[in-house]
């Protein structure tokens, strides 16, 4: 059997920013037989409405408030926000990661990186980059088509 490759992707800063660009990507991992795993802090509600209309296939949605709020978890502030133990929210993608199986998470924020042990891609929206590893010692070009750099991915982990 097979091993089908899971692929984290962030939802804000990574997806919003290139939706032409993930919509294309995603859909030819999925083709490829790969597993796309959209994560993010908002609603997950939120984010399927915005996937759906951009025509982003996806495998699964986790949502980090969602979960949170199911264990009780968050605090909700008179202005509509909300407040998670900064812990517990800057390790939970890198603990879903793990729990989950994923072989690979694109994501924008640094903060996040620190405790994954899922090969982290820090993305650059600007530079259209993405840096990967500990010290980030390896690029992914998100100039290059989309079955490019879902090649450069496969052949990423291939090597690891």
């Amino acid at each position: 059997m097979v091993k089908r490759i899971k692929i984290g992707i962030d939802y804000h800063g990574v997806i919003t920013a290139n939706p032409e660009f993930f919509r294309d990507f995603n859909r030819l991992a999925i083709e490829k037989g790969c597993e796309i795993y959209v994560l993010s802090g908002g609603s997950g509600a939120d984010i399927k409405k915005f996937l759906q209309s951009h025509e982003i296939a996806y495998s699964t949605v986790w949502s980090m408030l969602d979960y949170f709020a199911n264990q009780n978890m968050v605090s909700y502030l008179p202005d509509g926000s909300f407040q998670v133990q900064d812990d517990l929210w800057n390790d939970a993608k890198a603990k879903y990661c793990l729990d989950n199986g994923i072989d690979f998470h694109i994501d924008d924020s640094a903060l996040y990186g620190q405790t994954f042990e899922t090969p982290f891609c820090l993305y650059d929206e600007r530079n259209k980059t993405c840096s990967v590893g500990k010290h980030y010692q390896c690029f992914i070009d998100f100039h290059l088509p989309p079955a490019e750099v879902l090649e450069q991915i496969l052949l990423f982990l291939q090597q690891c």
